[in-house]
């Protein structure tokens, strides 16, 4: 089993904890230089990570990933409310990364424009509801949910994209998270 993604990726990051007691080769690449390009254009014809290789099989996206591995594995029985709870994270990331590679390619992110002002919309009505959900006991356990949750909530604030200052229970809910063992392995901040 091999996993293709970046070490900054927080789509990927969250794969790599949750395996973080499996067996499996994660393969690193930098998608922004020609060579990383050139090895996930080889793999993946939507050139997107991550991905994962079984044998002669491979699974695009995260959360195909998640599911396929995680019927396999037989780890975590996910109900409507954690699938939900997974639609809002990775709405919130699709519409930070969009602003986030917007703005690395020189693109003015805060101009007064529809599409800037709906993603910037959507970004402050999902992390209030997140906010809402945390404050109320939701990701309490280590599982999935929780563990993108914190993937969302520090690629943010590593991105420097939402310092979480208007989110107390997302910035405690992360703050909490901080010292497990492969958070700390998986920080984007030691690549950089």
């Amino acid at each position: 089993m091999k996993l293709y993604g970046s070490l900054t990726s927080p789509y990927v990051r969250r794969l790599r904890i949750w395996l973080e007691h499996t067996d499996y080769e994660f393969v690193a690449l930098d998608i922004f230089s020609q060579e990383g390009r050139k090895t996930l254009e080889a793999v993946s014809p939507a050139r997107k990570i991550p991905l994962l290789e079984l044998g002669k099989d491979t699974v695009y996206d995260s959360r195909v990933i998640f599911n396929y591995l995680n019927k396999k594995l037989q780890r975590e029985t996910l109900n409507l409310e954690d699938e939900n709870a997974l639609t809002l994270i990775d709405e919130a990331n699709q519409a930070f990364v969009q602003l986030f590679l917007l703005s690395k390619s020189g693109i003015d992110v805060q101009q007064d424009a529809l599409y800037f002002n709906l993603q910037r919309e959507r970004i402050s009505n999902l992390m209030l509801h997140l906010e809402g959900m945390v404050s109320a006991g939701q990701f309490k356990q280590w599982n999935y949910p929780a563990i993108c949750l914190y993937c969302l909530l520090d690629w943010a604030e590593f991105r420097e994209l939402d310092p979480l200052d208007s989110t107390p229970a997302l910035k405690d809910f992360r703050d909490h998270h901080l010292n497990h063992e492969y958070v700390k392995k998986t920080d984007p901040r030691l690549t950089t």
